[in-house]
């Protein structure tokens, strides 16, 4: 018995005495993660805490006012991450989506055009970086799905025709990664329901690739109902679905 208590003790003295960000990120503990990379404080860490904060505030938030701050959180943790690390492409990509997200909340022209620089800046720095093509076509795509052609194209010059290049050039960049997939697929759907047989293609090649963390694993189960209402021709019960499934499409 003595002995058995020592080894569990051990074990126990063995183990770190907490979970790192990112592995709490990794397993999906989004709320747990951002707690723990600020307690870290390292720039990766507050990335990922700011990352985990979007997801809960894009995806599992349904009262706006919780929403924004959440977001708010999210962007003075990319602020610390690039004040600790200034050349940090990651953390320009995600400072950028966070100044974004702002501005779709509270439905700012100016944020908006702030978004597209942002994007634009860390493209100039590393135009292979796939993420932040996808980055681009999302605003382009999401300014005229919210505005309509004309107002998006005029107000702050977004394009559908751009956004769709955009994307394939994010996939063509970065061909393995989920998360590509899963927004050119809702894209397509809210621009027009002209758009299923790509979104369809997308979301079949996004079913057969493995999630690599939690994240990836959420896009995949949320976007799994869409692709059968395709399959099956209704496009548009895709497209209503697509709309809840991107970022604040729950909110009230």
């Amino acid at each position: 018995m003595i002995r058995t208590v020592a080894a569990a003790l051990a074990l126990i003295a063995a183990q770190p005495a907490f979970a790192s960000a990112a592995s709490l990120f990794r397993d999906g503990h989004f709320t747990e993660a951002a707690t723990a990379g600020h307690a870290e404080n390292t720039a990766a860490a507050l990335i990922l805490a700011g990352r985990a904060e979007l997801i809960v505030a894009s995806f599992d938030t349904i009262e706006r006012d919780r929403a924004k701050a959440l977001v708010d959180t999210a962007d003075h943790d990319f602020d610390a991450a690039l004040v600790l690390t200034p050349t940090s492409l990651e953390g320009a990509l995600m400072k950028a989506q966070a100044v974004g997200y702002r501005g779709k909340l509270a439905k700012s022209p100016g944020l908006a055009k702030e978004t597209r620089q942002r994007f634009e800046a860390v493209l100039a720095r590393d135009a292979n970086y796939g993420l932040a093509w996808s980055s681009l076509a999302g605003w382009h795509a999401g300014a005229v799905a919210t505005l309509g052609k004309f107002l998006a194209g005029t107000l702050l010059g977004a394009n559908s025709r751009t956004a769709m290049a955009d994307f394939e050039t994010g996939l063509a960049k970065d061909p393995k990664n989920p998360v590509q997939y899963a927004f050119f697929a809702l894209s397509l759907l809210d621009l027009s329901t002209d758009n299923g047989a790509r979104a369809t293609e997308l979301l079949q090649t996004l079913a057969r690739l493995p999630a690599r963390d939690a994240y990836e694993g959420l896009l995949k189960r949320e976007t799994a109902p869409v692709l059968p209402l395709l399959t099956s021709g209704d496009v548009k019960g895709a497209q209503i679905l697509a709309r809840r499934l991107l970022p604040f499409g729950k909110l009230a």
